[in-house]
Parts: structure tokens; sequence; C-alpha cells
């Protein structure tokens, strides 16, 4: 079957691609309240926040591996999960300041999509709650929790961009382990699932703390390229 082609604005900036749950929304809080009410039906242990924190330390395979859950366990899950979560998307907040900049970016004059493992639905209502969605040319949803890295290449395919002018924005290890694979700049924001430390053990061109340094590491990709680790 042929691909539907994606259309992007003209533009002289390389095309930032985002992942949505903890990159952009708070989905971290409701997820772990779903987690914890359909955990026993999995024969999984509740979860607390605290515990959380803790987990957010662990590369994602050791944290599937520490809470028992097997990559085919992990994608029934996460069905599970993102059907749930599409009736409480009214609950989720936006990241802190994230908003500001999406809008500076979009100013600057960088291309924007998003590709993620939660549904259509939910990105796109989220979005448009925040008036959002006219910063983003795509919205690639649905994608399996480790099937990233071809969806990106996928992506970059039907836009017709080059994987060396491209940047994949993700809160998790394998957010970064896809950018890797799919031979793209990979940005590592470490508000999400994910904390710093693990983040870093994934080799990412840019780290950031603050949606602030997110711009800043974007616009510099732009001027200079991937940084020469």
């Amino acid at each position: 079957m042929a691909e539907t082609a994606l259309h992007l604005p003209p533009s002289d900036k390389p095309l930032l691609i985002f992942d949505f749950d903890g990159t952009l929304a708070q989905t971290l809080e409701t997820g772990i309240a779903i987690f914890n009410e359909i955990g026993s039906q999995y024969g999984l242990k509740p979860v607390t926040m605290e515990e959380a924190h803790e987990l957010r330390k662990l590369h994602t395979r050791a944290l599937l591996d520490h809470l028992g859950v097997s990559r085919l366990m992990a994608v029934k899950l996460a069905a599970h999960i993102r059907k749930l979560l599409h009736e409480r998307m009214d609950q989720v907040n936006l990241i802190p300041n994230v908003a500001d900049s999406i809008h500076a970016l979009r100013a600057d004059g960088f291309r924007m999509g998003i590709l993620s493992s939660n549904s259509a639905d939910n990105v796109r209502m989220f979005l448009e709650r925040y008036h959002l969605d006219e910063c983003f040319s795509f919205i690639e949803a649905g994608v399996s929790l480790f099937g990233k890295p071809q969806r990106i290449k996928n992506v970059l395919r039907r836009v017709k961009v080059k994987a060396d002018d491209t940047m994949y924005v993700g809160d998790e290890t394998r957010d970064m382990e896809a950018s890797r694979r799919a031979k793209v700049c990979g940005l590592a924001v470490c508000w999400g699932a994910n904390g710093r430390e693990a983040m870093l053990s994934e080799g990412p061109e840019f780290c950031v703390d603050t949606p602030a340094e997110m711009v800043a590491a974007a616009r510099q990709f732009a001027a200079h390229g991937r940084p020469i680790h």
C-alpha cells in the first residue's frame, strides 16, 4: 500500500519530531494511577509516586524488568493504559513552560511533528486544548513501544527530510535509542519518565533540564549541526 505523503511548510530549519507523553504532556501521575488500577489484572504490584521518582533512574528495559513486565505484556499493558487515558485526557496538563518554547521554535521557522505511542485522538485532543495544534505539521501515533526507529525512518522518507537535518525530542531512554538507530540527532529532556542519569546512558547529542534549554539546543543544532562528542 502506498504511503500517505506528509507536507511540511517551506523552511531551511531542521525538522523537530517530538515524543508526546512526558515530553509535552504531564501524563506520569495519571499513567501511574491507571497502572495501579489495572496492574492486578496483569499480576503486577502497585507503584507509589515516591517509587516512580526512583524508577526514573532506570533504563526503560531495566524498568520493565524491575516491574516484572515482559515485552509482550508491555505492549498489551500500554494499549490498555492508552484506552483509559483517553477518558482522562482532560486531567492531563502541559509540561510547564513548554507552550512558550513550542511557539518560540515555530517563530524561528522550525518544522515540527509528533511521533508517539499514544493515540492520535489523545494527542490531537490535548494539543487543541492548549492551542498548539497548528504548531505541528503531523501526528504519527499508535507507535509500538519499541517500534520508533522504523517509524522515524518512515516519516523522514514521507516528508523527504534527511536524518542529518532531523532531531527527535523525547523523555525516555528508548526515545534516545530510537534516535540513534534512526540516525537522527537525539535531544533528551529530563523532566519526564527518565532522569538525567538514565538518559545520558544512551548518549544523546543534547540533554536538557528545562524547555528554555530545549529551545537553545534546537537553535544550536540548526546553526552548527550535531555536537562532536
